[in-house]
């Protein structure tokens, strides 16, 4: 019986918590402008970093309603300029896509103040991730094989788990720039 209770305890509590994380899942103002600062590449254990090289992340309004300029720039604007559109699926569950105009239509998700989106491309699974704190935005990016490298059986779950390699890591700190 006490176990009936603190499982549907915590069943409740996770409710009120993804509600409570939709009711703020919007772009709003404060997300708007561009952002500016240097990625940083790891990909090998015992190696600080592969590389660093300059990001930006431009957002700004678009003539149509539910659509925003989500434009990526890495090194400069002559050698990587990544002018997408986000469009918003259902704001009030906080579901975006970046629509990168050429057929590709990546879903986002806004929980809280993170954007996060996971896709998989030529084998591998990428997830991005954009956290808006006070005075800046966290971008990271994961990179892993779609093949599990281990797998295990749990006793508690009653299911299979999957293990997988990350094969690469990125992060940047990008400010506001006026």
């Amino acid at each position: 019986m006490a176990k009936s209770k603190n499982k549907k305890a915590k069943i409740i509590i996770a409710g009120l918590i993804l509600i409570n994380l939709q009711l703020f899942a919007q772009v709003d103002a404060s997300w708007l402008g561009k952002w500016s600062g240097e990625l940083f590449i790891f990909g090998q254990p015992g190696i600080e970093k592969l590389s660093t090289i300059h990001m930006e992340l431009h957002l700004s309004e678009t003539d149509s309603a539910n659509v925003y300029n989500w434009r990526i720039i890495y090194k400069d604007s002559a050698n990587d300029d990544r002018k997408y559109l986000l469009r918003t699926i259902d704001e009030a569950k906080g579901r975006y896509a970046i629509d990168e105009k050429d057929g590709i239509m990546l879903e986002a998700n806004l929980l809280g103040n993170a954007f996060i989106s996971r896709f998989d491309i030529g084998g591998s699974l990428i997830e991005t991730q954009y956290t808006l704190q006070e005075d800046k935005i966290v971008f990271e990016v994961t990179v892993s094989s779609v093949n599990p490298v281990s797998t295990s059986e749990s006793q508690l779950v009653q299911g299979e788990v999957r293990s997988y390699t990350v094969t690469n890591y990125q992060r940047a700190y990008l400010f506001k720039v006026p």
